[in-house]
């Protein structure tokens, strides 16, 4: 903790909670920083819908898994415009990987293709800010589990659904 910092009351917590700040010791459990409390609360969401869409890429690239496909497209739905756009060109970036470095041969082309195709569907909507319902419905007839826990921010359900791929 810095020198030149209060020390927080004893008890004093930073949460959120369904969007709302509320006070609590979470400050403490960042070590004391206010800095770094802001920075996990603000960024700990765009990590989680990153975490989760690159899990959602993977079970579907791997699998050809079509809940997967659409958990990914929801998480890019959910996503900013840079991170959005960033998503995109990491499937560029994993689609040629695949092709150079994937150990099967009889599997990396279509692996690629999965990918590419993902990131073709991704580049090509007409995004509008804010606007993810349509894909958040497809997701809850597809796969309730994946929406749940992309609304969670959990990626570790495809963990758990297909351990041998993580």
């Amino acid at each position: 903790m810095d020198e030149n910092m209060a020390k927080p009351k004893k008890g004093f917590r930073i949460q959120v909670k369904k969007g709302i700040l509320r006070a609590g010791s979470f400050l403490q459990d960042c070590g004391g920083s206010i800095r770094a409390c802001l920075k996990n609360l603000l960024f700990a969401r765009q990590n989680n819908l990153q975490a989760f869409f690159e899990s959602a890429v993977r079970v579907y690239a791997l699998r050809g898994e079509e809940d997967a496909k659409c958990a990914a497209m929801a998480a890019a739905r959910m996503a900013g415009r840079k991170q959005r756009q960033g998503m995109v060109e990491q499937l560029s970036k994993m689609s040629s990987n695949v092709l150079q470095h994937y150990p099967d041969k009889l599997l990396r082309k279509s692996v690629a293709e999965r990918i590419s195709l993902l990131k073709e569907d991704l580049a090509s909507q007409g995004w509008i800010p804010g606007n993810f319902k349509e894909e958040k419905e497809k997701l809850l007839q597809t796969n309730a589990e994946y929406l749940a826990c992309l609304e969670q921010g959990d990626p570790s359900v495809f963990a758990r659904r297909h351990p041998n791929l993580f």
